[in-house]
């Protein structure tokens, strides 16, 4: 360890820091960590990449340590680095991070491209920079040396050039063929380099074998080793739930103990970390972690680059001390002639890579020459050749260190700093029109959102007088992709704004895109789309509502769906997963045939006493296990058989007749018990071929036993006693049922997989269609993208019904784990708001919070099945019912249970409503228009088709509206439905008035359920997750809103209001609010223009429901007498549990053929809705 010299002559200044010894590299280290953080911060104003600043920065400090001894005390150790110590130390965390940032799914189509520019491309160059140093430079170098040296400048370094390219948001494939190339050529040139410098020193001969087993270890074994390692540390963190230290620490322990691994076996640690990063991605850590993970990675990242460039730059100024004029020149041929070289290599490439891949352009063979610059690695290597004794000093060792150094200081100092303008002049900093029209309707919805917060805060007692002029002006948001003035106007690229002129009239006519113009948008909204779907199955799996496993599979789909043009994720797409095919499926099939085809049920017993008495001793469960008890007391004598103890052959030979006339014994009575079928069972079949084989090894045991036999016939006496240990193959049939569960728990695990992928593909299809609007501004795009997604979730729904019509129990399994997960993170969120609010201890938090993840933990071992619910459990769960168990003992009496056979027509559209279905099984086909809400006409509302299964709710807002039924309901598969008449329903809101009453809490389940999908498609709330939406209606209350009443709203007690039934107009603006919508902020003051209109009001988070709206009072009242008796007059009463319904005439009108006979209890499994 090199430490700062001791000053010892007293003086003050630098004396003062010699007074005790210190490790000076330390210093240094966090000195260059520090100004780096210095430099970054003043390059905020500049264009200079930050690298290339710190390597300039070492290059001055190494300079000032030459006619400063007190400098060259702390540069002197760093300058005289170790290579492999430089290397082991960087290189893990510079390759890792690369690699996990980058999109594996691209990685991979982009392969061949990678390993032709890699290891082709690399030979090449490698080649011709060692003709060029060989044959041109007047060093002479051997062919060994120059091989040696183009391995060395022929590596490049990808940081720079990928970093901006991304910046720029180039397309992605260019950034990750840079970034792919250098990563593979470095793991070429680090063996290139080792094999030429062994035989330069002349350490070892050319062995073909060894340098072949060398080739194997590297191409073969370091991506083996990296995969293994990948899968390994997969496993590791499967077992692992929201620790983010021990996430956190086994990444970056992988990275360096992989890199160390492969290159103590001989391998490359460079592709072996490589691989593990690319199969390794943010999925596989958990969700809570995400942030922390990257953060760390960036830092590690950073603090690597700093160090890196600053060593660098150090050590290439002890490299120019020795310069002179001939070098100068040398190293710029040399610069030159690394970037011809580089060009002539691609252009001598292209034709292949323009044909695999994503293509090849000639602006990206530009960028991979241009980009191409030297940095950490090409410096490793060089101090490798420097340090290595067998080189000579002067003529191989300084000359390479002092060629090389120069590549890298100019390739540093021209390349980097020019690329930004060199991308520009290619046209790769051009932004299109599809994205400048996305970034303009961006800017206008975060200006809209602006103004709705400003016009908030204006109300807001303490802000009141505040400088609302300066306020607009310092939160106006540019657009950054605006022209010039000279160029056209960002709004003309805008189809919401577009016009063109009549030539016959010069009116403007809205401009109509070309075909192009609209493949190419259509083409930008489907990859927005596809990003946006990514974006909603990464939500399903950080609220826990999708597991690792499938969340991965939907992502990976959604990758390969981008490179497909105008393709979109389809059912089919999905569909394989959950598909009852492969190697499990095929097992079961054959375990239950082995197994089942011998029982009772399948034979009847004979009328004959004697043959019916062997029927009932077969068929019972305690000659089976005497049977199994027989065959493991003969495994003993037969082992003996086989060992050198001969004075008890007699009685192993007695012992042999014994247990042979029991399977003879055996084989008769359940020949007598089957009769004719004894013959067509598989396990009796096997029992002849033993009683045959043991026939056959008694008579050769009798014939040949006492007399002397020859060597052939002793082996045929062997081959039999081998035969007897088949006799404890039929202990496989105990196995089997054991077998049996195994391979339908794993049957279950894949449909539960298949379902959890269907279930998260729906539900991205629902979220991306409630933002369609956001993704493009042209109607016609908009309309054709609502049309696919609609399609594709129509599709998804209608299998997923299937799918639990036939496995019930695992819809349910999934479900239930989902609303366990839902309300565990609604638990854990309450935890973290009274933690924050100070209402709890950070130890009583932590308990609290703890006892939650172990609970979530648990859910990743969550059983596969669980049995469906019964017609009176899903009865008791109606959400309005809220557990109250006269309500529910009150729909127990009233309540009546319908069958439909497919096709019968469950609701007749335009029919008056005959009260609310809930579905118990099956599944129903909803075809018509969207709910009547009273705001709009029905040529206003959309047509709808829609599938539902088991636990939907059928009718509600038309019984409590008395409006005619908008949809036709059908069933697609038999189907049971519990119905509560529409009477039966009038009369329990005369039964249970009090506050809240049964009609209020219907009203308010329909209007939080409206509230969320219109809230969900507001841009303010579009980052919101559904739990999220949840908890912010939880407090939300239901307020009449009578005709021409006006009502003040957004005065400091409300959050959100949302029209969920009529309509309403804003008395300032005089625009109409038409339910569904959630009014804007800007509006304060309302009046009704329907009827009858329903808020639904969020209060603000300190104030009670009652105290923001004291007309919530007026529920408690209850009907008059002569209200109450006119509802009364049309009610009839039924008895039992659930009411038995016959004749259906009276429910379902023209429908009466459907209803079925009714069993008068309720079946015991049932199928629960999607």
């Amino acid at each position: 360890m090199y430490y700062v010299a001791q000053n010892s002559s007293g003086d003050t200044g630098w004396g003062i820091l010699y007074q005790h010894k210190q490790p000076g590299i330390i210093l240094t280290i966090f000195g260059a960590c520090l100004f780096g953080a210095i430099v970054r911060t003043l390059l905020k104003s500049l264009t200079l990449p930050y690298t290339v600043v710190m390597a300039v920065c070492g290059i001055l400090m190494g300079f000032l340590s030459f006619p400063y001894e007190q400098v060259d005390s702390y540069t002197n150790q760093i300058a005289n680095i170790d290579p492999e110590l430089l290397l082991h130390t960087f290189m893990p965390v510079l390759i890792f991070s690369c690699a996990f940032e980058i999109e594996s799914h691209n990685f991979w189509k982009s392969l061949p491209q990678v390993l032709l520019l890699a290891i082709p491309g690399f030979l090449i160059s490698t080649s011709m920079i060692a003709l060029l140093v060989v044959k041109v430079f007047a060093y002479k170098w051997n062919w060994y040396v120059g091989m040696m040296f183009g391995a060395i400048v022929s590596t490049t370094d990808p940081f720079l050039s990928s970093t901006l390219l991304r910046t720029l948001g180039t397309a992605k494939a260019l950034p990750l063929l840079i970034e792919g190339e250098s990563l593979f050529s470095d793991g070429a040139s680090y063996i290139i380099f080792g094999v030429f410098k062994d035989f330069a020193t002349d350490l070892v001969p050319f062995e073909a074998s060894q340098f072949c087993v060398k080739m194997i270890l590297q191409l073969v074994g370091s991506p083996l080793l990296g995969f293994i390692m990948a899968k390994f540390i997969m496993f590791w963190l499967s077992y692992i739930f929201n620790d983010g230290l021990i996430e956190i620490t086994i990444s970056l322990a992988t990275a360096y103990i992989t890199f160390y691994v492969a290159q103590w076996l001989g391998m490359s640690g460079v592709i072996t970390v490589l691989m593990v990063g690319l199969l390794l991605d943010i999925v596989n850590f958990s969700p809570e972690v995400e942030v922390f993970l990257i953060r760390f990675w960036e830092m590690l990242t950073y603090l690597a680059n700093t160090l890196i460039f600053f060593i660098v730059g150090i050590v290439i100024s002890r490299a120019f001390q020795h310069l002179t004029l001939n070098d100068f020149f040398n190293i710029i041929v040399l610069y030159f002639a690394v970037y011809i070289i580089r060009s002539i290599t691609i252009v001598v490439l292209s034709p292949v890579l323009v044909r695999i891949g994503y293509g090849f352009r000639w602006q990206w063979a530009s960028v991979c020459v241009w980009g191409g610059t030297k940095g950490a690695f090409c410096l490793s290597l060089t101090l490798m050749a420097f340090h290595e004794q067998g080189l000579d000093e002067h003529l191989v060792r300084e000359k390479v260190l002092l060629l090389a150094s120069g590549v890298v200081v100019l390739s540093l100092l021209i390349n980097a700093t020019t690329l930004t303008k060199f991308l520009k002049l290619l046209g790769l900093c051009d932004v299109s029109v599809v994205k400048r029209m996305a970034m303009y309707s961006a800017v206008q919805r975060v200006t809209e959102s602006s103004q709705n917060t400003l016009s908030m805060l204006k109300i807001d007692r303490f802000l009141a007088d505040a400088n609302w002029e300066t306020a607009e002006q310092r939160v106006h948001v540019e657009d950054p992709y605006k022209t010039s003035t000279e160029e056209v106007s960002i709004e003309d690229f805008c189809p919401t704004a577009r016009v063109t002129k009549c030539p016959d009239c010069e009116n403007n006519i809205p401009y109509v895109p070309s075909q192009r113009e609209r493949e190419d948008m259509m083409e930008e909204a489907r990859m927005r789309v596809l990003k946006a779907q990514k974006t909603s199955y990464w939500k399903q799996y950080s609220s826990g509502m999708l597991n690792r496993q499938a969340a991965r599979t939907l992502i990976n789909t959604a990758d390969n769906m981008s490179d497909l043009k105008g393709k979109f994720i389809t059912v089919q797409d999905v569909k394989k997963y959950w598909e009852m095919k492969g190697f499990f499926v095929i097992l079961l099939r054959k375990l239950e045939d082995w197994l089942y085809n011998v029982k009772a049920e399948k034979l009847k017993p004979s009328r004959h006493p004697w043959l019916k008495l062997c029927y009932q001793v077969v068929f019972s469960v305690s000659f089976e296990y005497v049977m199994y008890v027989l065959i493991l007391l003969n495994i003993f004598p037969i082992a003996l058989g086989f060992t050198d103890i001969t004075h008890y052959e007699l009685e192993l030979q007695v012992l042999n007749y014994i247990f042979c006339a029991l399977y003879v014994l055996e084989a008769i009575f359940k020949a007598l018990a089957m009769r004719r079928a004894y013959i067509f069972n598989h396990w009796n079949q096997f029992d002849i071929f033993i009683l045959l084989v043991s026939g056959v090894d008694i008579y050769i045991e009798t014939k040949f036993g006492l007399s002397e036999i020859n060597f052939h016939m002793i082996n045929i006496v062997r081959v039999f006693k081998m035969f007897r240990l088949t006799r404890a193959l039929r202990l496989v049939k105990i196995v089997i049922p054991k077998l049996i569960k195994v391979t339908n728990r794993q049957i279950s695990k894949q449909l539960s997989f298949g379902y959890d992928i269907g279930k998260g593909y729906v539900i991205g299809e629902e979220d991306i269609s409630k933002i369609i609007d956001h993704i493009s501004d042209d109607k016609s795009i908009s309309t054709e993208l609502k049309s696919i997604l609609e399609k594709n979730r129509l599709e998804g729904v209608r299998e997923l019904g299937f799918l639990q019509r036939d496995h019930p129990e695992i819809a349910i399994s999934v479900k239930t784990r989902q609303a366990i997960r839902a309300v565990l993170n609604s638990e854990r969120d309450t935890i973290h708001s009274l933690m924050s609010g100070g209402l709890l201890d950070d130890i009583e938090a932590a308990k609290l919070q703890k006892m939650i993840e172990i609970k979530m933990k648990k859910l990743t071992k969550f059983p596969p099945t669980i049995s469906a619910p019964t017609a009176e459990e899903l009865l008791k769960s109606l959400p309005w019912l809220s557990k109250d168990t006269s309500q529910i003992n009150f729909f127990k009496r009233v309540a009546q249970l319908l069958f439909f056979d497919f096709g019968d027509t469950i609701i007749q559209q335009n029919d008056a409503p005959r009260g609310i279905h809930l579905i118990v099984s099956g599944m129903v086909k909803i075809t018509g228009y969207s709910p009547d809400l009273g705001g709009k006409k029905l040529k206003d509302r959309n047509q709808q088709t829609d599938y539902r299964s088991c636990g939907t709710i059928l009718g509600e807002l038309n019984c409590l509206t008395q409006q005619p039924m908008e949809v036709t309901v059908t069933s697609e598969t038999a189907t049971q439905t519990c119905l509560i008449p529409i009477d039966s329903l009038l009369e329990a809101f005369d039964v249970f008035p009090e506050f809240p009453s049964l009609e209020y809490k219907i009203w308010h389940s329909l209007a939080v359920k409206i509230s969320t999908t219109a809230i969900m498609e507001h841009i303010v709330y579009q980052g919101w997750t559904y739990r999220q939406i949840c908890n912010h209606l939880a407090k939300a209350y239901v307020v009449d809103l009578e005709v021409n009443r006006k009502l003040n709203i957004y005065d400091g007690t409300m959050e959100d209001v949302v029209v969920v039934f009529g309509r309403c107009d804003d008395l300032q603006s005089l625009s109409s609010y038409l339910a569904p919508v959630l009014i804007s902020r800007t509006t304060h003051q309302i009046v009704g223009t329907a009827n009858t209109t329903k808020l639904l009001i969020v209060p603000t988070a300190h104030l009670e429901t009652k105290e923001s709206c004291p007309e919530l009072q007026k529920l408690n009242s209850v009907p008059c007498l002569r209200h109450a008796a006119q509802r009364r007059s049309s009610k009839h009463t039924g008895s039992g549990l659930l009411k038995t319904v016959v004749s259906g005439e009276s429910l379902v009108g023209s429908s009466k053929e459907s209803l079925k006979v009714v069993e008068q209890k309720v079946p015991s499994t049932v199928r629960l809705e999607f």
